[in-house]
Order: structure tokens, then C-alpha cells, then sequence
């Protein structure tokens, strides 16, 4: 399920369009150039910047809203019968809010890049029945996977990278304990698939490094990797975000996909809170939903 997908980014959209209207209203009968002129200019572009950092936007993402706040700034200018004059109360009111925004960007940043872990309680479920986007990556092995090859078994899709040393690690224990959880039975159904998002360093073997390292059965897991384009085709379509740190380390959003047998997307969780025991069920409810219909 991409963002574009949810009925909430296209509210958002509604709502980028709708506070721009009167900013765009100001702004064309403000004086060129002016202090107030500048302000307003200011409120649209940091309003954009701070609504992308605040629902995790990649740039084609932010797409729509860049869409909306041009097309809210046009209705604006089209409007100046509604007597949106910038008095010094309205632009004020706008650059401060614009000020306001971009500090919260800015103070914002670190702490997502850097709070990412279990203390959050944070988590969220999103239910789907929609065929599951298609990927043919390699895989420890030195083999080709595709999506189509788990056909007849379910299985749990995240991100990670080998040389994460924050949430990857966690992610990884985290399913380990979905597995325990489950009966032999169960757990004959259900295979964990790891799409990288470091093309540069996992190679074939540095993932198979990791699963030794990591105690994960190869009979359970299967790691894949790729090029930068295959990779970030797969990041895209299953909506992760993935961002390079200054110290050159990468931070991407926690996700785990449940595609069923069929190759359908069922649920997808989003955040390291999630319960382990809401994935069990989920699997057995997919579980047992394939077994109703056949």
C-alpha cells in the first residue's frame, strides 16, 4: 500500500490547497519585494517543507502537495475580490507561522533520524487485499528471487541493512519471536524475506554474514539484495523511505508487509512498537482465511 493509496494524503492535499488560497490571496496585493511580499513567500515554502517532514514524504510523494499549494496560490491570486489585503495583522500572523514551521523542521529532523527505537509506543495497522508489488532481486545465495517463487507459502516483507547497528537488529529479533510463537504447522506456511536498502555494501555473502551472525535459519529467511535502481524500485513500491545521515549511515521507516500465498498484499504494520503478538495474529488470520477458500 503506497501513500497515495490513503484516502488521508489526499485530505491533506485538500487542506495544502485550502490554506493557500488566502496566502496567495495576500501575497498578490502585497507591494513587490516588500517585507511582507517575502513573508508570505516564506509562510507557503516552509508550510510545504514542513508538512513533507512531518508525514515522512520522499520528494515524489511531496509531489501532490507541491501540486496543491501552486494551485491554492493561483485561486489565491484570482480571489483578491475576497479583500485578502495583507494587513500588517495577516502577514504578520502568516511569517510567524511560517518561522514557527521551520524551526520545528529543523529541531524535528534529529530527533526522527535518531528516536526511531522500542521506547516509542507508536504503531499502526493498515489492512489491504491488493496483489503485492513485484520484485526479482538476489538472494544470499548468489540466486535470483522473485516475489512470484513464495507462491503457496505466506510471507512477512521488511527493510533492513547489514551494517545497521540501531533498529535492524531489533527488527530482525522481532520476527525471531513472531516465529517462536507460531506452531510447527504454522510456521511451515510462513517464510521471512529482508529486502536491503544498502546496495553499496550488502553484497551475497555480507547477508549471509549477517544471518550467521544474527542466529536467523536460512530455512526461514531470505535475504535479498540488488542494484541501486532494483532496490529503490522495491523500497518505492512498498512505500519505505529511505535517507542518507551525515555521519553516512542510513535511516529508513520500520515496516513489515504480510503477503499471502496468492501473492496478495494483506496487512502491513508500521513502527518498531508494534506487537509482536498483533503479527501472529494477523498470520494466522491470513493463514486461516487461505485454508476457508480453498
Amino acid at each position: 500500500m503506497t501513500v497515495f493509496s490513503h484516502p488521508g494524503f489526499w485530505f491533506l492535499v485538500a487542506i495544502t490547497t485550502a490554506i493557500n488560497i488566502p496566502l496567495g490571496g495576500m501575497r498578490a496585493n502585497a507591494v513587490r519585494r516588500s517585507h511582507c511580499w517575502f513573508g508570505l513567500l516564506a509562510a507557503q515554502v516552509f508550510l510545504l517543507l514542513a508538512l513533507r517532514h512531518a508525514f515522512d514524504l520522499a520528494w515524489i510523494e511531496a509531489l501532490p502537495l507541491v501540486a496543491a499549494t501552486l494551485l491554492g496560490q493561483f485561486f489565491g491570486r484570482r480571489m483578491t475580490a475576497m479583500t485578502m489585503e495583507p494587513t500588517p495583522t495577516r502577514w504578520r500572523t502568516a511569517a510567524y507561522a511560517a518561522l514557527l514551521a521551520g524551526l520545528l523542521l529543523f529541531i524535528g529532523a534529529p530527533v526522527r533520524a535518531h528516536h526511531p527505537g522500542p521506547q516509542g509506543n507508536q504503531w499502526e495497522r493498515l489492512d489491504a487485499d491488493e496483489p503485492a508489488p513485484a520484485f526479482a532481486l538476489t538472494d544470499q545465495n548468489g540466486k535470483r528471487v522473485a516475489l512470484k517463487d513464495f507462491r503457496g507459502t505466506a510471507i512477512i516483507v521488511t527493510f533492513l541493512f547489514t551494517h545497521c547497528t540501531d533498529v535492524c537488529p531489533l527488527l530482525a529479533q522481532m520476527l525471531a519471536r513472531v516465529d517462536q510463537q507460531l506452531s510447527e504447522a504454522e510456521r511451515a506456511k510462513l517464510r521471512f524475506v529482508g529486502i536491503s536498502v544498502d546496495p553499496r555494501r550488502d553484497t551475497p555473502q555480507q547477508m549471509k554474514r549477517f544471518l550467521q551472525e544474527s542466529r536467523l535459519s536460512e530455512a526461514r529467511w531470505t535475504l535479498l539484495t540488488g542494484s541501486v535502481k532494483e532496490l529503490t524500485r522495491a523500497a518505492r513500491d512498498y512505500g519505505v523511505v529511505v535517507r542518507p545521515e551525515p555521519r553516512g549511515d542510513l535511516v529508513h521507516n520500520t515496516v513489515f508487509i504480510l503477503i499471502d500465498g496468492k501473492g496478495r498484499e494483506r496487512v502491513e504494520f508500521h513502527g518498531l512498537a508494534t506487537p509482536t503478538n498483533e503479527i501472529v495474529k494477523a498470520v494466522r488470520a491470513i493463514n486461516a482465511d487461505t485454508k476457508t477458500k480453498r
